[in-house]
């Protein structure tokens, strides 16, 4: 069992309207839990002035039957869009998560 010593936040995106019809793009939390954490790979890419990085990483956290690909993790002020959710031979233990930065 490796270690789940961090904290990540869960979220999705709600959508609304103003009072003008404007449709407005809200993240809302569902979930703070504990999880591991692991980056598995890296990408920096020049966009003419700024350099971004791409990565792509690994959450594992207890199981929950409500993750999907839709939510968004934050962790340490990053989002990240869930890419896969990898249920283990079905098992009910613990649940990973594959993400890539926004």
């Amino acid at each position: 069992m490796k270690l789940k010593d961090k904290k990540i936040e869960i979220c999705e995106y709600t959508y609304s309207s103003d009072k003008y019809g404007n449709r407005l793009k809200t993240l809302v939390p569902v979930a703070t839990v504990w999880a591991y954490f692991r980056q598995l790979s890296g990408k920096e890419i020049e966009t003419g002035i700024s350099t971004k990085t791409n990565e792509t990483v690994l959450f594992q956290i207890g199981y929950r039957a409500d993750i999907k690909t839709t939510h968004v993790i934050r962790y340490k002020g990053v989002l990240y869009d869930i890419t896969r959710v990898d249920v283990f031979e079905g098992y009910k233990a613990d649940l990973t998560i594959y993400a890539k930065s926004e």
